[in-house]
């Protein structure tokens, strides 16, 4: 090999590093990537940082995010006696099967939902509260000796909810007013992608490659994307899939280009849903979000 040539493969070889290594820095955040920390719960995603209450820790972890989008992000209990929980959970509104209009609209099915349980008392009806800011949606009932609360705010085209319960009064109304600690500063500048709704469909994708399909199939897989200002997918999620149907789908979808989508004339990136299902022939069927 000449002198050259060698030069240029060497580049090529450091090149090629460097690009790992900085896209390796690079992590794009999920809803289920928050973690709990000296105390804190923080999550990218969304942008919130929660102080636990004095004296609580992380609980037990939940189980892994739905077809349907519903997340278990993390649970909260007293180090001592258990007399609460608090239950931090995130419905995704592309791919849910209740309402995914406001947080208002979802307190107001969840009260008609409980209100309908044997033994259940609304004990306030839903309402818009404002903690650290935001606009949440609240409503309280309680039976069979416990006491909850759920208030729900709409981040992202999630439905971030805390759910409280307690074995008396008084500690709900410390765990709601421990709440007004929560932070949705982050990192101060940042623009989150909007959120648009049915923008994977014929009309918008330009050119696409279909994922190989990987058993089991029949069941729905639900994908968000984060796409650029220049219509190229620059994050895929794939929300609840194997292993192997996991990699097949971020592959291809990583190769689609979509028409940009403009706000006030200018192209802007946005974040999208789509939900993928596999045949037994090996085909592949995409149904936009609901």
């Amino acid at each position: 090999m000449s002198r050259t040539a060698y030069l240029a493969v060497l580049t090529c070889f450091i090149s090629a590093l460097a690009w790992r290594g900085s896209a390796a820095t690079v992590l794009v955040p999920n809803p289920d990537d928050g973690a709990v920390r000296n105390s804190v719960y923080t999550s990218d995603y969304f942008n919130l940082s929660y102080p636990l209450p004095s004296g609580w820790t992380e609980g037990t972890a939940g189980p892994g995010p739905s077809v349907s989008g519903y997340y278990v992000l993390s649970t909260f209990v007293p180090a001592g006696e258990l007399n609460g929980t608090i239950l931090l959970s995130a419905q995704d509104s592309f791919f849910s099967n209740g309402p995914s209009g406001s947080a208002m609209d979802v307190a107001v099915e969840f009260g008609r939902s409980m209100s309908m349980v044997d033994g259940m008392t609304i004990d306030r009806p839903p309402s818009e509260v404002r903690i650290a800011g935001r606009s949440f949606s609240r409503v309280d009932f309680s039976g069979v000796g416990l006491f909850r609360s759920a208030l729900t705010t709409k981040i992202r085209c999630h439905f971030v909810s805390f759910n409280l319960t307690t074995k008396n009064p008084e500690l709900l109304s410390t765990l709601v007013q421990s709440l007004n600690k929560i932070s949705f500063a982050g990192d101060g500048g940042r623009t989150d992608p909007t959120c648009i709704g049915n923008y994977a469909d014929r009309q918008h994708v330009l050119a696409k490659v279909d994922p190989a399909a990987v058993v089991p199939v029949f069941v729905p897989i639900p994908v968000r994307m984060i796409i650029g200002a220049d219509g190229s997918v620059e994050h895929v999620h794939v929300i609840r899939a194997t292993a192997g149907q996991r990699d097949s789908i971020e592959r291809a979808l990583t190769q689609w280009k979509f028409k940009p989508w403009e706000i006030d004339e200018r192209a802007a990136e946005i974040e999208t849903g789509l939900l993928i299902k596999f045949t037994p022939a090996g085909g592949i069927s995409y149904l936009t979000d609901r």
